[in-house]
C-alpha cells in the first residue's frame, strides 16, 4: 500500500510507501523534509490504518487533485538555486530602479523640445503661454502689456548683436534717490518729479527779479533806454533780455521746476558713470516696464550692493491668430532682462513683444525732452544787433 503526502514547504503532493510511516520523507519536488503520519491499530478490523486513507497510486494524477512524479531524479533542482535567483533578479530590479531615479533630470532634459539657454527658453515659455492662451504663465513670465495674439511659432533665434550687460554697485544711484526723496515728488499722471516745497522755487523766482532789478539800476539800464543813443539802447535791451535767459535757465528751467528722471540723472552730484548710469538711463527710457518688473517704482531701491543688469532679444516666426491659414508667417521681436543684486533676482522675463520687419532693430522710445534754447551771444560795445535774416557775424557796424 502507498501513503498520500502533501509536502507542507511547497504544497506539492506525492505518494510514499506505508513503510515510511512515522518516519522522515523528503519531497521529491523541493527536498524538505517531514515526517510521515504513523499507522493506527483498529479494533473492529485488526490490522493498523493510517490516519490518512491510503490510496493505490495510480498511474495519472487523479481528477480534482495534482500528484508530483519526478520522471528523473537526477533532474532535481536544489531549494537554494531558486532562491539564489529571485535574490539576483530583485537586486537588478532594484539597482535599474535606483540608476534611473538618478538620471531621472538628465532624461528629462535630453527629451526637454525646450532650448538650452536660459534667454531662449524663457523667451520660448512666454510665447508657448501665447500660442496656449495661458494667462496666468503669460503673467509670470513676462510683463508685456499688450502681447501679441499668435497661434503658433518656429525658428527662435538668439540676436547675438542685442546682448549686453551693465556691472557696477547701487551707492551712486540709492544716493540719487535719497536726494530726489528729500525734495520731489512724483507724479504718476505727467511722469515727472514736482518740488515738496512750492513755495522754495517761488522764492528763488522772486531773489533772482530782485537781484536783476538792482544790477540793472546799478548799471544804469533803465537810463541807457531812456537816452537817444541807439547804441545805448540796444545794449540796455540786450541786458534787460538776459535777465530773462539767465532765469529761463536757471531757478525756471525744467531741470527744477518738474525734471524727469533722466534729468535728474543727468545732473546728479557727483555724476553717474558706467554701468551705473547705463542702467538709470534704462530706467529712464523704460520706467513702466521696470516698475511692473520689480513689482514696485524703481526710485524706491536704496540698496548698496553691486548689481548685474542683462538685456537680450529674440526673433522668432509666428502665426498670427487672426491671421487666415494660407498668410505668411511675421516676424516677432522680444526684448528679455534680468536684474540681480543682493536678494532681488527677477530672472529672464519678456518686457517687450513687438512685430518687426527682417533686419529691423528694436529701437526704443526715447523719452521726449525739452530742448533749451541756446544762450544769445553777448554783442561786444559798438556792434548792432543783427538784423533780421542776417548772421552776427554779416552785421555791419557802424
Amino acid at each position: 500500500m502507498s501513503l498520500r503526502l502533501r509536502c507542507r514547504n511547497c504544497q506539492a503532493a506525492f505518494v510514499t510507501s506505508d513503510d515510511q510511516a512515522g518516519q522522515t520523507v523528503t519531497c521529491p519536488k523541493c527536498d524538505a523534509q517531514q515526517v510521515a503520519p504513523a499507522l493506527e491499530a483498529d479494533p473492529a478490523e485488526g490490522p493498523p490504518l493510517a490516519r490518512m486513507k491510503p490510496t493505490a497510486a495510480p498511474s495519472t494524477p487523479a481528477t480534482g487533485g495534482s500528484v508530483f512524479l519526478p520522471k528523473d531524479p537526477k533532474a532535481r533542482r536544489e531549494p537554494g538555486r531558486s532562491r539564489k535567483g529571485l535574490w539576483a533578479a530583485g537586486l537588478l530590479i532594484s539597482a535599474l530602479a535606483v540608476g534611473v531615479l538618478i538620471s531621472w533630470p538628465a532624461i528629462m532634459r535630453w527629451w526637454d523640445p525646450r532650448p538650452k539657454s536660459m534667454v531662449e527658453r524663457a523667451a520660448y515659455d512666454y510665447l508657448d503661454a501665447l500660442a496656449k492662451g495661458d494667462a496666468e504663465a503669460e503673467k509670470r513670465l513676462g510683463v508685456v502689456e499688450e502681447p501679441p495674439a499668435i497661434r503658433s511659432f518656429r525658428d527662435l533665434k538668439r540676436d547675438g548683436a542685442a546682448n549686453s550687460k551693465s556691472e557696477g554697485t547701487f551707492a551712486p544711484i540709492a544716493r540719487l534717490h535719497r536726494q530726489i526723496e528729500k525734495k520731489f515728488v512724483y507724479d504718476a499722471n505727467n511722469g515727472r518729479f514736482t518740488p515738496k516745497d512750492p513755495l522754495g522755487p517761488a522764492a528763488e523766482t522772486l531773489d533772482a527779479l530782485h537781484d536783476a532789478k538792482a544790477k540793472a539800476e546799478k548799471d544804469g539800464t533803465y537810463a541807457k533806454m531812456a537816452s537817444g543813443d541807439p547804441e545805448e539802447q540796444m545794449q540796455a535791451a540786450i541786458d534787460f533780455g538776459g535777465v530773462f535767459t539767465r532765469l529761463s535757465e536757471g531757478i525756471l528751467s525744467p531741470k527744477k521746476l518738474i525734471p524727469s528722471y533722466k534729468m535728474l540723472v543727468q545732473g546728479s552730484k557727483p555724476p553717474l558713470t558706467g554701468g551705473e548710469l547705463d542702467l538709470a538711463l534704462d530706467y529712464a527710457t523704460h520706467r513702466e516696464a521696470w516698475d511692473a518688473l520689480l513689482k514696485r517704482p524703481f526710485p524706491t531701491l536704496k540698496a548698496d550692493g553691486p548689481f548685474r543688469f542683462e538685456k537680450a532679444e529674440v526673433t522668432a516666426s509666428v502665426a498670427d491668430k487672426l491671421a487666415s491659414s494660407g498668410a505668411p508667417p511675421t516676424v516677432v521681436r522680444l526684448r528679455l532682462v534680468r536684474f540681480r543684486m543682493d536678494a532681488i533676482d527677477t530672472e529672464w522675463k519678456v518686457v517687450a513683444a513687438r512685430r518687426v520687419q527682417p533686419g529691423v532693430p528694436f529701437d526704443p522710445e526715447p523719452e521726449a525732452e525739452p530742448e533749451t534754447p541756446p544762450e544769445p551771444r553777448k554783442p561786444s560795445p559798438g556792434e548792432l544787433p543783427p538784423s533780421p535774416g542776417l548772421t552776427p557775424e554779416a552785421t555791419p557796424r557802424r
